[in-house]
């Protein structure tokens, strides 16, 4: 008997994930979890450099990861503004931490996480460093910065 009951339970739990209408998800809801938010270049106009912009999820088994606002020669968003902008950061610092290729830690406090450029454009990595010290009441620092590095020996094929 106790093989049919398994059997029973196993055919139950099948029939209840195919009956969960799809639709009952909102089409919202089916946008945000397809693409990435986009950072704005004015997303810290105004606000003070403590301000987090975004919450990042990286690969387990690390919390997630604010990017605050912070300044154009320290850490966070207005650095990777200055210094690293590009249409895509907001891909391009979730991909990492969720997917990186490598990480190692840079010191007690720093991990910084890669991923590299796939096939046939594989020319360099994407670099997110983010700083774990303790920062106010609101958890870590962050994200120090991210940027694209290319690789001078490899030839740019795309």
């Amino acid at each position: 008997m106790p093989f049919k009951s398994r059997t029973t339970f196993r055919a139950l739990a099948v029939a209840a994930v195919t009956l969960v209408p799809l639709s009952s998800v909102s089409p919202a809801a089916q946008a945000n979890s397809v693409k990435p938010s986009v950072l704005k270049p004015t997303a810290c106009n105004g606000q003070t450099k403590g301000h987090i912009v975004k919450w990042y999820a990286p690969h387990v088994p690390f919390a997630r990861i604010p990017l605050r606002c912070g300044t154009a020669t320290g850490f966070g968003f207005n650095k990777i503004h200055a210094k690293h902008w590009e249409p895509f950061v907001d891909e391009n610092i979730a991909n990492t931490l969720a997917n990186p290729t490598t990480s190692y830690q840079q010191d007690p406090n720093t991990r910084v996480f890669l991923l590299k450029d796939l096939p046939p454009c594989d020319s360099g990595q994407y670099r997110v460093v983010v700083s774990y010290l303790s920062y106010g009441s609101t958890g870590i620092k962050g994200i120090i910065t991210a940027y694209h590095e290319d690789h001078p020996a490899a030839a740019r094929r795309c």
